[in-house]
């Protein structure tokens, strides 16, 4: 996976800002009541593993509440491309609005090598390489989306 400022060159932009924000206004009243974690943290519910939950809040945090079995009353807040990444690819299936800010594949991009295994291609795990989005870019390849101003 790559950091801000590598080669996938990733950024949040006011677009993005704009979709998440979006998405977060027209949550259902079932998953923003008070007291709610979308609604404590001001953020897009992404989907939960085994004892974890996922947020995305506008300005590109990702937010997981439980990460630490230790002290799930933690929230782990990250900023990096590596933890964004996947939680974009992840939330464009409940959201397909997220889609636009998915990088978009360059010809020069590869693919990953999670393509040839079967729970990663249906889905069932997210590659830590790629963050669930299939492919690579060329080292060299500069990435174009709606997430990079």
């Amino acid at each position: 996976m790559h950091e801000p400022g590598s080669s996938w060159g990733a950024k949040w932009s006011l677009r993005a800002q704009e979709v998440v924000s979006g998405l977060l206004a027209r949550l259902p009243a079932k998953e923003h009541y008070p007291g709610s974690h979308a609604n404590r943290l001001g953020a897009l519910p992404i989907g939960c593993d085994m004892w974890a939950d996922y947020y995305l809040r506008p300005n590109g945090e990702v937010v997981i509440v439980g990460e630490d079995f230790d002290r799930p009353e933690i929230d782990s807040v990250y900023l990096e491309w590596n933890r964004l990444l996947p939680v974009l690819v992840w939330g464009s299936e409940r959201y397909p609005e997220l889609r636009e800010l998915l990088p978009v594949r360059g010809q020069e991009a590869i693919d990953c090598r999670c393509r040839t295994h079967r729970l990663f291609v249906d889905n069932r795990l997210r590659c830590l390489e790629c963050g669930g989005i299939g492919w690579l870019p060329n080292k060299d390849a500069k990435l174009r989306s709606g997430f990079i101003d």
